[in-house]
Parts: structure tokens; C-alpha cells; sequence
């Protein structure tokens, strides 16, 4: 039985996308077989990151409403990542119930080692936390990070999942020490967590897939390094 782990922020654009399929990529070149599930309606899709979005006949709503199956709707991406994309059309995806999102990633931990779902906002109400085995939240260092971090974690622990992590991405560590954003210690202490860390980098603003599955030694790359020993 595969493991699941959900990510999500209340923050937009702040690159859980791309690290869910960073993760993906260690993953998979550990021999792990892997599925990413794109459920968040992010403004660029993982369809689009992996350069598959023409490859999609069906979607990941389409497996929910059972108009095809699960592998029917699988992309293979490179050898062990595969990917049930976001639909194309917008809202789509809108009213998706808890029953068939936990039928889904059941589905999926039959068939793979890691169900990496990048679900949005853990707030959704079709989120089955009981189905998942890790929750991981992203954010920045500004000043409504703390509050965000520990509301995730507070509807995580409450749903029943307990394994709860975080990146903090875009890390300004001069405007940390100018006192305009979080220093890491502070957010430690206040989130009762140890998050791991992405320096804010321009290398990281318009990522590619020659980017997400490159080798060059980063703040991002050692980041999703870190996380998939956790899950390990």
C-alpha cells in the first residue's frame, strides 16, 4: 500500500506545484513509483510544467465521476512518474465530494509506492485527511505565515493526520534581519515545527521541466531532498 502525502498553503502562487513535483522527480529516481495528482487549480498545471498538457485524454475529474478509470487517465511522464492531470476546462474540477476524492486516492495507493495530491487550500472540503499519510504545508516568511502554518496544521490534526510538515519558500533572509519578515527561529518557535527552507532565488521564479529535473545543487533542490527522507 502506497503512501499519500497531500500538499497545500493559503497562499497562492507560492510554489507548491512545482516542489510536489520536484518531490516527484527524488521520488521516482529513487526507484519509487509514483503518481502526481493535480487537484489544485493553480494558475499554471503540472500538465503544463511536464510538458504533457497535449498528451491529456482524460483528466483526474473524469476518474472521479468514474467516466474512465484511474490508469486510463494516467500521463506517464518518464519512467516511474506518472501524472492524472488537471482538467483543461476551467471549473471542471469545481464540487468535487469527499467520498470520491478518498475513492480516488485509495484507488491510487493500490497501484503506486507515493499519491503526492497538490490539493490547494487544506480548507477544501473534499479533503479525506484519514486517506493520506502526510500533510505539507508551504509558505513564505511574511508576517501571516505563522497564522496560516498553524490554521493548516490545527484542520489537519483535527481531521486525524498527525504527520504535518512544512516548506517555507521564497525565504527573505534580509528582510528577516531587517525585522519586515519572520526570522526562521521566530516561526520555529511560534509554529512548534521545523520547517524546511527555500532561499528566495530569481533562478526559481520561471521554473521549467529542464529546471525541475535538473541536478544543480539549490536551496530547492536540497528542500525536496530534505522532504522525501521525511516521508521515507
Amino acid at each position: 500500500m502506497g503512501r499519500v502525502v497531500l500538499v497545500g498553503s493559503q497562499k497562492n502562487e507560492i510554489g507548491s506545484t512545482v516542489f510536489s513535483i520536484k518531490m516527484g522527480i527524488e521520488l521516482s529516481q529513487g526507484g519509487k513509483k509514483v503518481l502526481l495528482a493535480d487537484l489544485s487549480g493553480g494558475k499554471k498545471k503540472m500538465s503544463e510544467y511536464l510538458k504533457v498538457n497535449e498528451d491529456i485524454i482524460y483528466d483526474i475529474k473524469d476518474v472521479l465521476d468514474r467516466t474512465c478509470s484511474l490508469e486510463q487517465s494516467v500521463i506517464e511522464v518518464v519512467e516511474n512518474l506518472n501524472l492524472a492531470p488537471y482538467p483543461r476546462i476551467q471549473g471542471k474540477l469545481d464540487e468535487i465530494k469527499k467520498e470520491k476524492f478518498a475513492k480516488l486516492i485509495n484507488e491510487a495507493k493500490a497501484a503506486y509506492d507515493y499519491v503526492i495530491a497538490d490539493i490547494g487550500k487544506f480548507s477544501s472540503s473534499f479533503i479525506d485527511f484519514e486517506a493520506a499519510d502526510i500533510a505539507l504545508d508551504l509558505n513564505n516568511n511574511d508576517f501571516s505565515c505563522v497564522r496560516e502554518i498553524n490554521d493548516d496544521k490545527c484542520i489537519a490534526e483535527m481531521s486525524g493526520l498527525k504527520n504535518f510538515t512544512a516548506v517555507i519558500n521564497k525565504f527573505n533572509k534580509k528582510n528577516a534581519v531587517r525585522g519586515t519578515m519572520m526570522k526562521l527561529k521566530d516561526i520555529e518557535k511560534m509554529t512548534m515545527l521545523k520547517p524546511t527552507v527555500i532561499e528566495e532565488n530569481t533562478k526559481f521564479v520561471d521554473m521549467d521541466s529542464y529546471f525541475l529535473f535538473g541536478t544543480e545543487e539549490n536551496s530547492f533542490q536540497k528542500a525536496a531532498k530534505n522532504i522525501v527522507i521525511k516521508i521515507n
